[in-house]
């Protein structure tokens, strides 16, 4: 069998902990916390770490209606499968085109981060400059993520859950360090609006906009859904990974901003992105340990590595599934006749990846540069788990009425829709609330991105309306290389069948 015939996934390869590892490793605790959350003390100043609790309770809550559909959908095309599910195979498609560009757009989004750090490093070293490394370092962790998906969905994971434990013991360590360090400036304060009180974005304002980076840290969560063909018991593996990964990873996001907060200080955290040339974390490791900064450095680079594996395997996963489904070329099903990696799709995501990462790079740098993909990342990932949440109790409605309960399956879907909305008005730049306040140029462009990203996909969905129609059946979108493992359970199945 040649790549070019071969068309399935590894079934039964991934584990409830690499599953696990995979959304937590796309997350990138540790970058997350030295680079994506701390984006948001511009804006909530030092009541950041009262941004990230208000994304935690939103992501949870999330987390609980991906795994209420996972229980019953387990397929490569992760969300978008639900939303095919509950309402029609065009919801579908828009969702998965929707996260598709979320994951693609998270691999530059990451090289750039991980360029900005070897830059910084490194710049002066064999003769190249700041601008010379940032491009060897974002091509590098490009290649290396390549050269992981490339060799299957359990080499990826495995690799993955040793970096994600790495970097999530080291940064405990120093924020361990720092809450001790910081002595009688350690208050709970930090959790509320007193410190939020940047110009601008006083109270409310300042947490809501604040939310969009730590939402921004959080994006990833998800990443295990499309691993429900090549999971072992995917109803039970999926469900926990996807909750599992939220709980962990909050957790950790607290502790961290709560110590770098308290530690600069509350008062004029506000500034703290600023510090150590954009790199405070690096310059209180400096402070701390001296040359030990080196194993902050790698820790962040593995980190940044282990995030754009992890968000590279949700895109190849999602757009081997459309293009199996017919909605997207055909040649994007192609896999690997050993790794049973989607080639075709790794091929597209990791060439877009490279372009889109030196486009950004050489024209707003680097660091504008992960700033403006890591906002058209919250803006276009937002309105998916909203379409989630709404389709939960749909669902339930719909095929298990008789297993639908209020809590879970209604509740708190709707609780996280107050989270999710007010957070996607402040970085999309609509001013529905009083105290929503658009971002600055260029993140306060990110919506327009979006929208433009999404304007393709309804033309797309047109077309096949008019043109394809057989080719938006839920049914395509849901089906699954092993009939022995359908993606619908046999009740879904039976109801289904009989609705129609």
């Amino acid at each position: 069998m040649t790549g070019a015939d071969s068309d399935e996934l590894a079934k039964d390869s991934v584990t409830l902990g690499e599953a696990t590892f995979v959304s937590i490793a796309t997350m990138a605790p540790g970058v997350g916390a030295a680079f994506a959350v701390i984006g948001g003390a511009a804006f909530a100043g030092g009541a950041l770490p009262a941004s990230v609790v208000f994304a935690l309770v939103g992501c949870l809550l999330v987390a609980v209606a991906i795994g209420q559909l996972a229980k019953r959908i387990f397929s490569a095309a992760g969300m978008s499968s639900y939303l095919a599910a509950a309402f029609h195979g065009g919801a579908g498609f828009l969702s998965g085109w929707g996260t598709l560009l979320v994951y693609a757009a998270a691999v530059p989004y990451l090289a750039l981060l991980v360029g900005n750090m070897v830059g910084g490093s490194f710049q002066g070293a064999l003769g190249l400059g700041y601008t010379g490394w940032w491009i060897v370092g974002g091509i590098g962790c490009i290649a290396l993520a390549l050269v992981m998906n490339y060799l299957g969905a359990q080499f990826g994971t495995r690799v993955g859950m040793l970096l994600g434990a790495l970097e999530i013991v080291v940064m405990l360590i120093i924020s361990v360090w720092m809450i001790v360090a910081a002595g009688d400036r350690n208050t709970l304060s930090v959790f509320w609006t007193t410190h939020a009180s940047v110009d601008g974005f006083g109270g409310v304002s300042g947490i809501v906009a604040g939310a969009v980076y730590a939402f921004l840290a959080f994006i990833g969560f998800d990443a295990a859904a499309p691993l429900g063909e090549e999971a072992r018991d995917p109803k039970r593996t999926i469900k926990w990974a996807v909750i599992g990964s939220v709980l962990l990873v909050g957790i950790f996001f607290v502790i961290t901003t709560y110590a770098s907060t308290v530690y600069f200080g509350p008062d004029r955290y506000a500034g703290f992105l600023q510090y150590g040339d954009g790199d405070p974390w690096m310059e209180i490791t400096r402070t701390f340990w001296g040359a030990g900064w080196i194993i902050l450095l790698v820790t962040l680079l593995s980190s940044g590595l282990a995030s754009a594996n992890g968000a590279a395997m949700a895109a190849t996963r999602i757009s081997w599934a459309l293009g199996r489904a017919g909605t997207l070329p055909a040649f994007l099903k192609r896999t690997h006749p050993r790794f049973k990696s989607p080639t075709g799709a790794i091929a597209v995501v990791f060439t877009l990846a490279v372009i889109v990462t030196l486009a950004l790079g050489l024209t707003f740098g680097p660091v504008s540069g992960f700033m403006l993909t890591g906002t058209v990342l919250t803006v276009g990932v937002l309105p998916i788990y909203m379409a989630v949440c709404v389709a939960c109790p749909v669902y339930y409605l719909r095929y298990h009425r008789a297993d639908f309960r209020l809590l879970p399956h209604l509740v708190v879907p709707l609780l996280a829709l107050v989270f999710l909305f007010p957070t996607f008005c402040a970085g999309a730049g609509i001013t529905a609330f009083s105290f929503v306040a658009p971002l600055s140029y260029p993140m306060s462009i990110a919506g327009y991105c979006v929208a433009a990203w999404w304007a393709v996909g309804l033309v797309l969905l047109a077309y096949l309306a008019v043109r394809r129609p057989d080719r938006l059946d839920p049914e395509r979108i849901l089906h699954t290389a092993d009939s022995d493992i359908p993606v619908l359970d046999v009740e879904t199945q039976t109801r289904k069948a009989a609705l129609l």
